[in-house]
């Protein structure tokens, strides 16, 4: 298995980090010899090429942790698309990032083929930056998004107007037909909440619709 470490939060992304490596390396020696990490910025596609495909000394499998992944050139993102397509097993690809566009149709399908560990957006993130942690199913991890968000008073009409955009365009094709739909009814569902003023706080209904949208995702 692989992952994409997302966002900001140092303490969830040590601690996803600790427990692969726990994983994967069962003698302790193995950690300075079959641990590599390579910063994404401006990382040659010929060192990456090395790494993806170098065996391990002691352990089963060596881990590539792969620093500011989203800073990845377009040739080094197919190249981590094909290894992931490959199924080699030789290695186990850590991604991290603090933001991943999925716009972006090599980060699209990479984030399709690996696990997934997303937290709230970086500071001054949008409402499309929160829907990139719906994208991975990070319920916890949107409802801090949205927090920020509000807190920064953006009003809930032009929240779920960017939400509604893009379930409609950015995630469409990433779920499945029926995922897709039920997604539409829980949006028009907050609408109607919002507009009846249906909770004690008016940011409630993003809330429900938010965690109802990345259980979809992974539905």
């Amino acid at each position: 298995m692989h992952y994409l470490l997302l966002g900001t939060d140092t303490t969830l992304k040590d601690a996803q980090l600790s427990r692969i490596k726990g994983e994967a390396f069962r003698d302790p020696d193995a950690m300075s010899l079959d641990l590599e990490i390579l910063d994404g910025h401006k990382l040659s596609a010929e060192k990456l090429k090395i790494a993806l495909v170098s065996l391990p000394a002691l352990a089963l499998q060596r881990i590539v942790h792969i620093q500011r992944a989203d800073r990845l050139s377009k040739e080094n993102l197919a190249l981590v698309e094909d290894f992931l397509k490959a199924g080699h097993e030789n290695a186990v690809l850590v991604l991290e990032a603090e933001s991943w566009d999925a716009r972006v149709t090599a980060k699209k399908n990479i984030l399709s083929l690996v696990n997934a560990v997303g937290s709230a957006p970086a500071e001054g993130a949008n409402v499309f930056d929160m829907m990139d942690i719906v994208a991975v199913g990070n319920a916890s991890g949107v409802l801090k998004a949205l927090k920020e968000l509000m807190d920064n008073d953006e009003q809930p009409e032009k929240l779920l107007g960017g939400i509604v955009w893009a379930w409609s365009n950015r995630i469409k094709g990433r779920v499945s037909r029926e995922s897709y739909k039920k997604g539409l009814l829980v949006l028009q569902e907050a609408d109607n909440h919002l507009k009846r003023s249906r909770f004690p706080e008016r940011g409630y209904a993003l809330e429900v619709a938010l965690v109802k949208l990345s259980a979809l995702t992974t539905s």
